[in-house]
């Protein structure tokens, strides 16, 4: 019997999908359903009704919801992330539960109930490349959507996703600004347009490893909505990021039981990378189906978005001893970027999970930048936009020397006359201003100090949940002994991204001048290992807290090494001089002293040390000074 013809409806078509579903699950699966199901009745369900929508089916990690409008559906899926934000906000950061969602309209299959076609297909691949908390809508839904709802969208640029025959334009909605996001009422007519500017937040520049020189373009795309006068968070357009998959880490134990394991493992990398706004991650959905066998070229270009970078690990375990392996790679020509190993003790698993990918995650996002910011310094643009010039500027350094700070912070200026809502600029030119000040390179270090200030402030305003502004507002405050706010600010960037190497370096530099020597010792260690090209004065910081923990072989090593890679740093040599004149050494103490007196002939040994909020602090380091002739 012939069947009868198809029914086909227009509707916009919602995909949600848990971040890091298997590892909520491995870690306790009787309280993930609990909270999943009182996600669905308290709050996702009534969202739903409430915009008209109807769920299609509901997996275990993810739903599928129709609506009659896209305005009905980018409302609802709104609704839904910022009242996840909210409920999340009592909620451990690795227990919390955060959903990806994709956004479109099209034509589609109704059957049986259940809803089929490319309309349904586009939106779950949207859902994939979808930032944890945040929503990616097609080109035919935001055209739905513009000018009706009061929200600052940003143009990702053309993206191949998996399946679908031709790129598809995507604009995507962060995180922040979907959990700010109150529910206003929906408009029906424009009221004014807003120019977004996609630029990067230094966070991932500022995050970790290597000097942080991420050279790849950033397009200023047109963005619109309707707060013509307040600005929106800066975010970078997708399309100009570098792209990282992490495959599937391999499970090398020889026993399939500990397949959640590795799957946590990598699960995490990928959460921890996604804090990185410079940096677009290929969702966990994509990178399943590489489990067993590595993608090819091919595969990278059309199923994996063609992804610039790729991720590979494995896993070994025996009883409590794990090795966890990890490796980056160029995937267009196969060059082995960075590779690492990490061994531990295994007593709490998901600790253990977590500690690691932060790690891995800070690592591989600096190696990145690394490498895109020296192609930037090699070819650099001839029209180049304000990200260009802040990756420049990073790139040149703003705390080595005299003639590299008055650059880096020309180049800021000129990203500033073209965006003067750039948060990252803003940031970087506070961090310029501070070592101007600090490094003697002003007569007038007060006032620069309060530029520097101000600036901090402006950034944070403009982008709060960005750690730029916070760590510059920490290093500045740390000089004026505002201890407290100091180690408030900086604490509030670690939250916003734990891999950030240098938000630990400061919170390390915090810890240091408040007296808490040993935990200092521990941040910056950690700071430096992931970024050892981290701004020259947190080799300071390093040698300071060593000296002061009366570690003085390690601070002399810490000295030198910040002498070997900034020479013309002289600050270094102080808790250098103080350690070697503790051990004894005299001809290294000559050697640094001599070089003290010539290079910084006005240095004041009664004031050195005078930000140590521990006078006995103070006490032990000029100890060491006079110790040395100073």
């Amino acid at each position: 019997m012939a069947s009868g013809p198809l029914e086909r409806h227009l509707a916009a078509i919602v995909a949600a999908d848990v971040v890091g579903y298997s590892r909520l699950m491995g870690a306790d699966e009787k309280g993930t359903l609990s909270a999943l199901k009182a996600h669905r009745t308290q709050l996702l369900d009534p969202l739903v009704a409430a915009h008209k929508g109807r769920l299609v089916k509901a997996m275990g990690d993810g739903l599928l919801l129709s609506f009659p409008s896209v305005v009905e559906a980018v409302s609802c899926a709104l609704a839904m992330q910022h009242g996840m934000a909210k409920r999340n906000q009592e909620v451990a950061a690795d227990r919390r539960i955060e959903f990806r969602i994709g956004v479109n309209i099209g034509d589609v299959i109704i059957e049986k109930g259940d809803v089929f076609g490319d309309g349904v297909n586009i939106a779950a691949r949207l859902e994939q490349i979808a930032p944890p908390g945040g929503i990616c809508l097609s080109e035919d839904a935001y055209r739905q959507i513009r000018g009706k709802l009061e929200i600052p969208v940003a143009d990702a640029g053309e993206q191949n996703l998996k399946n679908i025959s031709s790129p598809i334009r995507v604009y995507r909605i962060e995180q922040s600004v979907a959990a700010a996001f109150d529910a206003p009422p929906l408009l029906t007519e424009p009221q004014g347009r807003w120019r977004g500017r996609a630029v990067a937040g230094t966070a991932a520049a500022a995050i970790v490893l290597i000097a942080v020189v991420l050279g790849f373009a950033l397009m200023r795309s047109p963005t619109e909505a309707l707060r013509p006068t307040a600005p929106a968070k800066p975010v970078i357009a997708a399309s100009t990021m570098p792209v990282v998959a992490v495959l599937p880490f391999a499970n090398q134990t020889g026993d399939e039981t500990q397949d959640y394991f590795a799957d946590g493992v990598t699960e995490e990398v990928i959460s921890a990378l996604g804090r990185f706004n410079t940096l677009q991650v290929i969702g966990r959905n994509a990178v399943l189906r590489y489990k067993k066998q590595a993608p090819t070229q091919e595969e990278v270009a059309s199923e994996l978005g063609g992804a610039n970078y790729l991720v590979v690990g494995s896993v070994r375990r025996a009883g409590k001893q794990v090795r966890i392996a990890a490796q980056l790679t160029e995937s267009r020509v196969g060059t082995v970027m960075w590779s690492e190993r990490y061994d531990g003790e295994l007593t709490d698993i998901f600790e253990f999970q977590d500690t690691i990918a932060r790690r891995i995650a800070g690592t591989l996002a600096a190696s990145i930048t690394q490498v895109e910011g020296r192609r930037s310094l090699d070819r650099p643009k001839p029209n180049q936009n304000a990200f260009d010039l802040v990756l420049r500027a990073r790139a040149v350094g703003q705390g080595a020397t005299r003639t590299t700070n008055r650059r880096a912070r020309e180049m800021i200026a000129e990203a500033l006359a073209i965006d003067p809502n750039y948060a990252a600029a803003r940031a970087l030119l506070a961090e310029a201003l501070y070592s101007m000040a600090i490094l003697g390179w002003t007569e007038f270090p007060d006032r620069e100090l309060s530029r520097a200030a101000e600036e901090a402030q402006k950034a944070i305003a403009l982008a709060p949940d960005e750690p730029d502004g916070y760590r510059a507002l920490g290093r500045i405050l740390l000089v004026r002994a505002e201890y407290e706010q100091a180690q408030s600010a900086s604490k509030r960037a670690i939250e916003i991204n734990p891999s950030d190497a240098y938000a630990l370096a400061v919170w390390g530099s915090a810890q240091s001048f408040s007296g808490e020597i040993d935990a200092a010792v521990e941040s910056l260690q950690l700071a430096l290992k992931l970024d050892p090209m981290l701004e020259p004065h947190y080799y300071f910081d390093m040698a300071m807290a060593y000296y002061l923990a009366r570690r003085h072989e390690d601070a002399l090593r810490a000295a030198e090494n910040g002498l070997a890679r900034y020479p013309n740093l002289p600050m270094t040599l102080i808790p250098a001089a103080a350690a070697a004149a503790q051990l004894g050494r005299k001809e290294q103490v000559a050697r640094y002293v001599e070089t003290l007196q010539r290079v910084m002939p006005s240095l004041d040994p009664d004031t050195v040390g005078s930000r140590f909020k521990d006078p006995a602090r103070r006490a032990y380091l000029r100890e060491g000074l006079k110790a040395a002739g100073l």
